[in-house]
C-alpha cells in the first residue's frame, strides 16, 4: 500500500468515527444515561454482570469492526451515493416501522433519528464484506441465491402475519420479494444479502439483547423471530440500496 491509500484511508476512518462521536455529543443524555445503568447493573454482579460485559464487548467489536471494513475501499463517490440513498431509505423504514408498529426503541421516538446514521455506516460496511466474499469464493451458484431470498421472503411473511390484514402490513413482503426478484445479476446479489443478514444478526443481537430496541412479537414468536425478521427485512433493504447505486454508478 502506497502513502497516498494510506493517507486516504486514514480520511475515511477519522470522518465515521468523527460521524459516531457527532452522534454520540448530539445525544449525550442517552449515553450518560446508559453509562450511569450499566455502571450500576455492573455492581450487581452475577448473571447480569456478565450478560451486560458480553453485550459491551459485542457492540465495541461492531464499532471496530465498522471502522476496520469501510476504509478497505476508496470510492468516494460510489461510497456518497450509497450514503444519501442508504440514510433516505433507512429514515423510511424506521418510520415506517416504528408507526406501524413492528418494533420500538427504548426512547419512544418514531422514529429516532439517532439510529439514521446506521443505515449509511452499514450499508458502505455490507458493501465491503460482499465484495471481500465474492473475490474469495468467486459467483456464488444462482440457486444459492434464489434459495436465501425464498427464505428471506418466508421469514417476512411469517413474521408480518399479524399485520396482513391492512394494506401497510404487506409493505416487508413487498419490499423483500422486490429485493430478491429484481436481480440482474444473482452471483453478485447473493454475496450482499448474505453478507448483509450475518451483518444484521450481530447488530440485532446486541440491539435486542440489551432493550435498545424491540419487536412486536404479538406472542407468537420467540426473540429468534424478532432478529430473523431484522435479518430479512434490513439485508432486502441494503441490497435494495446497493442496486441502486449500482445502477447510478453504471
Amino acid at each position: 500500500m502506497n502513502r497516498r491509500d494510506r493517507g486516504n484511508r486514514w480520511v475515511y476512518f477519522l470522518i465515521i468515527a468523527s460521524c459516531i462521536a457527532a452522534v454520540a455529543l448530539w445525544r449525550l443524555d442517552l449515553l450518560l444515561e446508559a453509562w450511569r445503568v450499566t455502571r450500576v447493573n455492573l455492581g450487581h454482579g452475577g448473571p447480569l454482570r456478565w450478560k451486560l460485559i458480553g453485550e459491551i464487548v459485542l457492540f465495541a467489536l461492531i464499532l471496530l469492526a465498522t471502522l476496520w471494513t469501510i476504509p478497505t475501499e476508496i470510492r468516494p463517490v460510489h461510497d456518497l451515493t450509497v450514503v444519501l440513498i442508504a440514510a433516505a431509505a433507512g429514515w423510511a423504514a424506521e418510520a415506517w416501522g416504528t408507526r406501524l408498529g413492528l418494533w420500538r426503541y427504548y426512547t419512544g421516538e418514531r422514529p429516532p433519528l439517532w439510529i439514521i446514521p446506521v443505515w449509511p455506516l452499514g450499508t458502505a460496511m455490507i458493501d465491503r464484506i460482499a465484495a471481500r466474499l465474492r473475490a474469495e469464493f468467486g459467483p456464488a451458484p444462482e440457486p444459492l441465491y434464489w434459495l436465501l431470498g425464498a427464505t428471506a421472503l418466508g421469514i417476512a411473511l411469517r413474521f408480518s402475519g399479524p399485520w396482513l390484514d391492512q394494506p401497510s402490513g404487506w409493505a416487508v413482503p413487498a419490499l423483500v420479494l422486490a429485493a430478491v426478484a429484481c436481480s440482474s445479476d444473482p452471483a453478485e446479489d447473493f454475496w450482499v444479502l448474505a453478507a448483509g443478514m450475518g451483518a444484521v444478526f450481530f447488530a440485532d443481537l446486541w440491539g435486542v439483547t440489551n432493550g435498545c430496541w424491540a419487536y412486536d412479537l404479538r406472542g407468537r414468536f420467540g426473540v429468534g423471530w424478532g432478529i430473523a425478521f431484522g435479518m430479512a427485512f434490513d439485508a432486502s433493504t441494503v441490497l435494495i440500496c446497493l442496486r441502486l447505486a449500482r445502477e447510478a454508478r453504471d
